[in-house]
This record gives structure tokens, sequence and C-alpha cells, in this order.
């Protein structure tokens, strides 16, 4: 698996996790990567809140994906193939990673600004769930910045867009 790929995606899936939360844009009822959050998990998860963090709000967003999606042949940035998992996972172990990338999403601004930048100019406007590629197309930045357009314009423009690969 390619390391700037599963940077990109870890990124990613932290950034639409943020801006998804609550307190945000309430796409999903979870506040775990609110400084609250890193209070409370911090004494129990002293070596891991920001990978205990991103488990926790990749949960609350996989299951308001796989209601809108569907669960089988399909990915999304939530719910990806085990070698992916396994690699965020890792990555996110790595403890100044993973504060780097906790860094940048500060606030709604600067998540949002993010995501414009991963998407790299990309526009799109849509809602809903939106097929991005098939799953051969996980490992292409090109889709990535896809998903990250698509986002972006869902959060813009306040409406719900769930982007996803197929199998098939």
């Amino acid at each position: 698996m390619k390391s700037g790929i599963i940077k990109t995606v870890s990124e990613l899936r932290l950034t639409v996790g943020y801006l998804g939360e609550r307190a945000q844009m309430n796409w999903w009822p979870s506040a775990f990567l609110s400084s609250a959050s890193k209070s409370f998990l911090s004494p129990v998860f002293s070596k891991t809140t920001v990978l205990a963090q991103c488990r926790g709000v990749t949960n609350a967003a996989a299951r308001v994906h796989d209601e809108r999606i569907g669960v089988g042949s399909v990915f999304h940035l939530f719910r990806l193939p085990e070698d992916m998992e396994q690699a965020i996972h890792r990555l996110f172990e790595e403890q100044e990673v993973a504060q780097g990338l906790l860094s940048s999403i500060k606030d709604k601004d600067c998540a949002l600004a993010v995501l414009k930048s991963i998407s790299a100019g990309k526009n799109l406007s849509t809602a809903g769930p939106v097929r991005v590629g098939r799953i051969d197309d996980l490992i292409a930045h090109d889709s990535w910045r896809a998903v990250a357009a698509n986002y972006a314009a869902g959060f813009q423009s306040l409406s719900g867009v769930f982007p996803f690969f197929t199998t098939k």
C-alpha cells in the first residue's frame, strides 16, 4: 500500500470526521474530536488518544454512511478494505504523525481549507450517495481528490454527500 495514499486518506478521514460531527455540521451525532473528548480520553488512552478519537469518529461516520449507501459491495472513507484500515491504524499509532494530522483541523475554517487543498481545485456540486469509482481506484490520488471535492461541496452547501467506491 502506498504510504502517500494512506496519509491522504487518513487526513481526509480525520478532516471529514471532524466536520461531520455534532458541533460543526451535525451529519453524525458524535464529538470525538472536540477538546472535551480529548480531556476525557487521554487518561485512558494516554499514548493513543488521537487513535481513539479517530476510531470513535470513524465508527460514528461509518454508521451514517452505511445507512445512506448500504453495506456489501461498496467502500467509503469510513469503511475501507482491511489492508487500508490496518495501514491507517498503524499511521495513527505514530503519535507525532497523528498529532500533526490533528493539528491541521483546529477549527471549521481550517478543516475546510484542508479539504480544498486535498481536492486540488476540483469543484463538484452533488448531494446524497455519489459513486466515485471502483475498488481499483482506492489507490489513485485523483479518486481521493474527487472524494475531498464531494465532501467540500456538501459541507459548503449544507447537504449530505456520501462518496463511495464499488467492487464491480
